[in-house]
């Protein structure tokens, strides 16, 4: 870093003789030759060597840079306008000056080329301003860096550069869609809504034992029936299908290519859907969010608790890869019986199929939603699909993120 300042510097003052050694020379050959043409080669020149002077010595310092993006939250696939706006303190006039708006490369792949930047010719405005679109912004936060501003003179030997720090954050929230009719919103909706202590007396209320199958709770072991049978039994809880849901979303991607990610960003519509829906009828919902690190949030309603998992899900990234039945089955004893669970997946595997069918056996209403990927879909799918079928669940294949268009397996 002190090297390029040393060598900047060096540069600036080998131009800078170069500049004086140039006047004296046009003066002398005035001087010593005389006549019109003489003399006016001289003053034209030293118009120009004082522009370049006036030039090397103005600092960019003098400009003061503002950014503006849109009005309100925005959402997937929404107009996104930035506003650059330049302010001087006083006009002196410039040749030209390149401005290059810095908005990280991911917002970048999605502006039109070089809209980003603006060239602004020789004007003596105080403020300079432009503006850029990019049409169909996808969900994700954003971090802005900053403004790059670039002059020189007309021969290019004094340049001008600055960097003006302008760091911000956008956050595009995922699309959702209105659901108009689901069974599972619509089953028991004239039951009125229980509170928390009311479902957990309810939940735990024994209704009979059954065989223990992997995945029970060791907690719920009834030793008595246990030692009568002698085979290791399990409390069956009375069910409740009441108005309470936990979405489970499956961050893992099978493949890495356009049709895999499409499928997860309709996947993330989907439970951004189902959220909203679940605000507005006062349900309650949790979400789990399954990944490399993966985030819980537990049943619960309100305007706070849609923000904080909306939030998130703007800012989830798909991960390629990974086991999905390994990482949610470390949270599946927080599985409350008799709750609603919905996942939504763009696979589903044999490893997925055998942790639902234990949750099935839990009495856990389960809806399976799958995402498809078109072409790239496992030709096993459709078997898993109607084994997942055959053990109790509901199967909805999806082409996008809308609910009513599902299509019932």
């Amino acid at each position: 870093m002190k090297l390029t300042r040393i060598w900047h510097s060096v540069k600036m003052l080998v131009r800078g003789f170069f500049v004086v050694g140039l006047f004296l020379a046009i003066f002398s050959y005035a001087m010593f030759q005389g006549g019109f043409v003489s003399w006016f080669l001289f003053y034209s020149t030293t118009i120009l060597v004082v522009l370049m002077l006036l030039y090397a010595a103005i600092p960019l310092g003098s400009f003061h840079v503002s950014r503006s993006i849109g009005n309100g939250a925005l959402t997937a696939g929404s107009e996104l306008k930035i506003t650059v706006t330049i302010r001087r303190k006083w006009p002196f006039p410039f040749l030209y000056l390149s401005v290059y708006d810095d908005v990280g490369s991911r917002l970048l792949k999605q502006a039109p080329m070089n809209r980003s930047r603006m060239i602004f010719y020789p004007t003596i405005k105080r403020e300079l301003e432009y503006s850029y679109v990019i049409p169909e912004v996808n969900r994700g936060e954003y971090s802005l860096h900053g403004v790059h501003l670039e002059t020189s003179d007309m021969f290019g030997l004094f340049q001008k550069k600055k960097f003006v720090s302008l760091e911000e954050t956008i956050l595009i929230y995922p699309n959702y869609h209105e659901i108009e009719h689901w069974t599972a919103y619509e089953r028991h909706e004239a039951e009125t809504r229980m509170s928390s202590l009311d479902f957990i007396e309810d939940v735990t209320s024994v209704a009979g034992a059954r065989e223990y199958e992997p995945g029970d709770k060791l907690t719920s072991i009834d030793w008595k029936v246990t030692a009568r049978s002698n085979k290791l039994m399990t409390k069956e809880f009375e069910e409740y299908y009441g108005q309470n849901f936990l979405v489970v979303l499956n961050n893992y991607l099978p493949e890495d290519n356009y049709q895999t990610i499409e499928a997860y960003e309709k996947s993330i519509e989907l439970v951004t859907s189902i959220v909203m829906h679940a605000n507005r009828k006062q349900h309650l919902l949790g979400l789990w969010s399954i990944g490399t690190v993966s985030s819980i949030y537990p049943l619960d309603s309100g305007t706070e608790h849609q923000k904080r998992i909306v939030r998130h899900l703007s800012k989830v990234e798909g991960i390629f890869n990974g086991d999905f039945s390994g990482a949610i089955q470390e949270y599946e004893d927080q599985i409350p019986n008799g709750i609603t669970v919905i996942i939504a997946s763009t696979e589903i595997t044999d490893a997925m199929l055998e942790r639902l069918r234990i949750y099935l056996s839990r009495r856990i209403k389960v809806y399976f939603c799958l995402l498809d990927r078109g072409t790239n879909s496992d030709p096993w799918e459709e078997k898993r699909v109607k084994e997942l079928k055959r053990y109790g669940a509901e199967v909805y294949l999806l082409s996008g993120g809308n609910l009513d268009h599902a299509i019932p397996s």
